[in-house]
């Protein structure tokens, strides 16, 4: 799972997370309830982001009318390079370090 990146950076941004295991049935109850106090939702993946729990939740944010930006972190949909688990987090963005940068960067430009 990527809950070994994401919790340093939830300490450090003082942020609320959810162990999403599973895309379907996707917890509607959970994101509404999300969307009330929070200003920015941000999915990590160890997946492709194109038809992941991102895009499910994307597209619940959507069905909804539910104005609440979203930033998507997974594999993009393109072929990847070789090497240990963590040298490809670390070249994608999606160890602590990558994912802490890729948060605040969004989040300044809010």
């Amino acid at each position: 799972t990527c809950l070994a990146d994401v919790m340093p950076c939830a300490e450090e941004l003082d942020a609320t997370v959810i162990d999403m295991r599973f895309v379907k049935p996707l917890d509607t109850a959970c994101l509404e309830a999300l969307a009330k106090d929070h200003s920015l939702l941000v999915s990590v993946e160890d997946n492709a982001i194109a038809g992941g729990a991102g895009s499910a939740i994307a597209e619940y944010l959507q069905a909804q009318q539910i104005n609440l930006p979203l930033l998507q972190c997974g594999l993009p949909d393109s072929f990847i390079k070789h090497g240990t688990q963590d040298e490809i987090r670390a070249e994608l963005g999606l160890d602590s370090a990558g994912l802490l940068k890729r948060i605040q960067e969004r989040v300044a430009k809010m």
